[in-house]
């Protein structure tokens, strides 16, 4: 099973939900209604291109983090990552911590856990993104590490994806050559 129409569908759901949705402009009121004509507020003028309206609030960029954001915002919204014979599929939950879904083994086994982005360790380049924290496994929670690179990645049906992913879980064989997509803000 191909996973590369989910991970569409659900970039393209994250996109949406972290659009801002248009906002309405506010019923216009009469200033004059009810006034005497000595008392009248003097008519609005519109907005010319050269005169812009300096009251109107701008509109912050879209796909930015605010700067009250910075270091509290994961840059991993969302990610959908698969290799042969396995898939891992992380959401973040808030601040800098993450539910992770992992399924290896062709389907036959399956865990869910969290994880957890510390900042970006000193020796690693920038385009990689690691994530620590634990897998629940029917062993016990087991300590886990996801490394998330950015990189043109082709999976095993020739199909590019933007990262490569490989995921450490302890007392099981690495799962590595995995390509995925990252959501982004």
């Amino acid at each position: 099973m191909r996973l590369i129409p989910l991970a569409a569908i659900l970039t393209v759901a994250v996109l949406a939900a972290c659009s801002k949705p248009p906002v309405a402009d506010p019923p216009a009121v009469d200033a004059n209604k009810g006034a005497t004509p000595d008392t009248a507020a003097p008519a609005a003028t519109a907005p010319t291109a050269a005169d812009p309206n300096p009251a109107a609030p701008a509109d912050p960029p879209m796909g930015k983090i605010g700067a009250d954001q910075v270091g509290k915002v994961s840059p991993v919204p969302a990610f959908k990552g698969f290799g042969e014979h396995w898939s891992i599929d992380i959401h973040a939950t808030g601040e800098m911590n993450h539910k992770v879904e992992l399924t290896w083994g062709s389907g036959g086994e399956k865990a869910s856990g969290s994880a957890r982005y510390n900042g970006q360790p000193a020796d690693a380049p920038s385009s990689l993104i690691v994530l620590s924290g634990e897998l629940d496994t029917k062993q016990g929670a087991k300590p886990m590490t996801i490394e998330i690179k950015a990189g043109e990645c082709v999976d095993d049906g020739d199909n590019k994806h933007m990262h490569s992913v490989q995921v450490h879980v302890d007392g099981m064989d690495a799962l590595s050559g995995g390509c995925g997509d990252l959501a982004v803000y």
